[in-house]
């Protein structure tokens, strides 16, 4: 076939495709339509409208958060205490039971009798009150008190006919040993009362019984000024130290003043570091304690938001008493880790600022006596984690150096040690959880140079030296159990626990053998239960195991009820 025949043929082809088909006779259909719902309707067409210009968005105005009683029982937070309310307060009403079982044997010193030489019960009453103001009489006002009361019902006595009445003891002792009433803390606090055009808004006068925070945390009775800035921090505080050990502590009354000056160099040339100073001096009232002052200065280095590094130096009349640096990791929001070595010295005080030496060094104090200061340094690492977000880790490990000469005389409180402990914690279903824990620590002691000493009647003997008393090791392991059904519902904990030590071998008494260990152990139990979400009641129940220095006790029981009611 030639090209020209079938170009030919193609053009006749697409001819016949395109041409009409002819009417082809079909049946025809006949279609009835429904009318349309009434109910519905068409939305008119709109007309075209061109897209607003982009603006930025408003900053939404603050409000104020939603009533509590509006909450109710969406999360667990319905019904905690209003921190806005402009009154709010908690009362707690409270008593307990503290016994010693007899077990009828004889101490290891001298026959006991219950009764006679010490109760086997004692019961006493006690109440606390906390109660604030916010914006109440004035705007920029408020105020904080706590109270706390002690109802004990006289001490016994055993009068023998010719001989002065003896006080007996009661089973547990307790600081208190009488009707006691105190302010625990009370102050008032006003907040930008100076006219603004000063530009002191950040300005806040608290006066009254108070806690300060400084080189020391101090109770203080009197006023503090502070200036809570964005860049700089100030306070500055004067008045007279609030007795706590003891309500009748008359020995140590001192006149405290100090201040503090932080400054944040991160908004101010951008360094991720910021600087505080501290500074804190006691005056006595009573000629045999001596003044004191101290200084404190602290850096924080926080290069990433996972990571922050703390240097602090203490000083105590000008003479280096402490040093101390700490670092915080964090690794994936869930591991933490906290790594911190502190160093004392001999310069240090002794137990807080207001006991730095003592008169008599054999004389009895009310509180620990724990003897000169000496240097030690006390390195520590702690890390913990959550797996699966139901199982808690927490592991700790610490070791402290003897620092003083080997000529020095040395301390059975600045020992050598190593301890390492541990816990965990499985919760299930957000109801229960099951945890454990273990320590366990190693003492370096002198050792006697010809051993124990060997116990002879009627022969004076030296003691031995303060570095070879105390303990060698101990380990102690505890349990827990724990149930909440939600918050301010219904929570109950049992907790076991128990202890073994062994101590030093000092005396042999080929009379009557002394014991070079003991064990010891106990537990508790808790319930706490709301009715509403105002008022809770709570009941506790704690018991130890038999004691083997204390043989004519089979063990020692307390039992505590208290209710407490919010507002």
């Amino acid at each position: 076939m030639t090209a020209r025949a079938a170009a030919a043929a193609v053009m006749v082809f697409a001819a016949a495709a395109h041409a009409e088909p002819e009417p082809v006779a079909r049946p025809q259909l006949r279609v009835t339509h429904e009318p349309p719902p009434r109910h519905l309707r068409m939305r008119p067409r709109a007309a075209a409208v061109p897209p607003p210009a982009p603006t930025r968005p408003a900053i939404p105005m603050p409000t104020a958060p939603p009533p509590l009683s509006e909450l109710g029982d969406r999360d667990e937070l319905a019904g905690l205490r209003d921190v806005l309310a402009p009154v709010s307060f908690s009362i707690t009403v409270g008593y307990q039971v503290d016994g010693a079982r007899p077990s009828g044997k004889a101490s290891l010193d001298a026959p006991l009798q219950a009764g006679r030489d010490y109760n086997a019960l004692r019961a006493f009453g006690f109440g606390e009150l906390f109660f604030s103001t916010r914006g109440v009489a004035a705007d920029s006002l408020s105020s904080y008190i706590a109270l706390r009361v002690d109802a004990v019902a006289p001490a016994d006595t055993l009068r023998a006919p010719g001989q002065a009445a003896v006080r007996i003891a009661p089973p547990i002792a307790t600081w208190f040993d009488r009707t006691t009433f105190e302010t625990r803390t009370g102050w008032a606090e006003v907040k930008d009362f100076l006219p603004r055009r000063l530009g002191l808004r950040k300005l806040r006068l608290r006066a009254g019984s108070q806690y300060i925070y400084g080189p020391w945390v101090l109770h203080l009775d009197g006023a503090l000024v502070a200036y809570d800035g964005e860049i700089a921090t100030a306070t500055a505080y004067a008045g007279g130290r609030h007795a706590d050990y003891t309500t009748d502590l008359t020995d140590e009354r001192y006149f405290v003043a100090g201040g503090s000056l932080r400054v944040d160099l991160r908004k101010l040339v951008a360094l991720p570091i910021a600087i505080t100073g501290e500074t804190m001096s006691l005056t006595s009232y009573v000629p045999d304690q001596p003044d004191s002052a101290h200084h404190q200065l602290s850096v924080d280095w926080q290069p990433r938001r996972d990571l922050t590094v703390t240097g602090q130096l203490r000083a105590l009349d000008d003479k280096l008493a402490s040093e101390r640096l700490q670092l915080r990791a964090r690794y994936h929001e869930v591991t933490n880790f906290a790594l911190e070595v502190e160093r004392r010295f001999d310069a240090d005080w002794r137990w807080d600022p207001s006991l730095i030496v003592a008169d008599d060094p054999t004389s009895a104090r009310r509180y620990l006596d724990l003897g000169p200061v000496l240097p030690q340094v006390v390195a520590s690492l702690r890390a913990g984690t959550l797996i699966a977000e139901n199982v808690d880790l927490l592991a700790r490990g610490a070791i402290a150096a003897d620092l003083t000469t080997s000529d020095a005389l040395k301390s059975s409180f600045s020992a050598a040690y190593a301890e390492l402990g541990g816990a965990v914690e499985v919760r299930l279903r957000r109801t229960f959880a099951l945890g454990a824990s273990a320590l366990t620590r190693r003492t370096s002691r002198v050792d006697l140079p010809g051993g124990p000493i060997t116990d002879v009647r009627l022969v004076a003997q030296p003691l031995p030296p303060s570095a070879a008393t105390g303990e060698r090791n101990f380990t102690e392991v505890g349990a827990r159990a724990r149930m909440s059904l939600g918050a301010r519902r219904l929570s109950a904990l049992l907790e076991i626990y128990g202890r073994r030590t062994q101590y030093a071998a000092l005396y042999v008494d080929p009379t009557n053998p002394i014991p070079t260990s003991d064990l010891r152990g106990g537990g508790r139990v808790s319930v706490e239960a709301w009715i509403g979400k105002r008022l809770k009641l709570s009941a506790a129940y704690d018991a130890t195991t038999a004691i083997d220095e204390s043989p004519e006790i089979t063990l020692y029981k307390s039992l505590r009820l208290t209710m407490t009611g919010t507002y």
